[in-house]
């Protein structure tokens, strides 16, 4: 890894910088997932402001980090408290986004090693996370550090045609 990398709590200052991210990562990551005029009607400025009320609000069951290098942001994630109906003890991993520029330079799986670290001191034991169909990419990054699939999958109707989704779960270790 190249410069002086941190992972930090994140802040409503970095709405840009996670908006720049999601936004970059999804069209080199979704591409022949999700459809082309969808990701290329991303608008910075709009995820910006969903970002900063995102991170302007309360701290919640929901956490985000930021992974820096050199002082600007590279990635983050968001995790905690479930969206789904799931047994105690369970938390997720909402998302994990990186700047495509800093992929494959171990700074997803610092980050991520956080993450399950940070869920275990929420008092979770076991986590999940939702992988879309077809991203082979992140599912051989989830399994290089021992997380599965569980067989069940969802259909996310956010999107259009609706995005098909497969669960990846692990036990978390104290």
């Amino acid at each position: 890894m190249d410069g002086t990398w941190t992972i930090r709590e994140a802040t409503r200052a970095d709405a840009a910088g996670f908006a720049r991210i999601q936004i970059d990562a999804w069209r080199a990551t979704y591409s022949g997932i999700l459809p082309a005029d969808y990701l290329a009607r991303l608008d910075l400025w709009r995820l910006t402001a969903v970002w900063e009320q995102r991170l302007g609000s309360a701290a919640g069951a929901v956490r985000q980090l930021a992974v820096c290098v050199d002082g600007g942001i590279v990635g983050w994630a968001g995790f905690g408290e479930p969206r789904d109906d799931v047994d105690d003890g369970t938390g997720e991993l909402h998302a994990i986004n990186m700047d495509p520029a800093h992929w494959s330079r171990g700074l997803g799986s610092f980050l991520f090693t956080r993450v399950a670290r940070e869920l275990v001191g929420m008092g979770y034991s076991r986590a999940y996370l939702w992988v879309a169909d077809g991203n082979s990419r992140a599912l051989a990054f989830y399994g290089r550090h021992g997380w599965s699939l569980d067989g069940t999958s969802t259909d996310d109707d956010r999107f259009t045609p609706p995005l098909h989704e497969l669960r990846v779960v692990s036990p978390l270790l104290a």
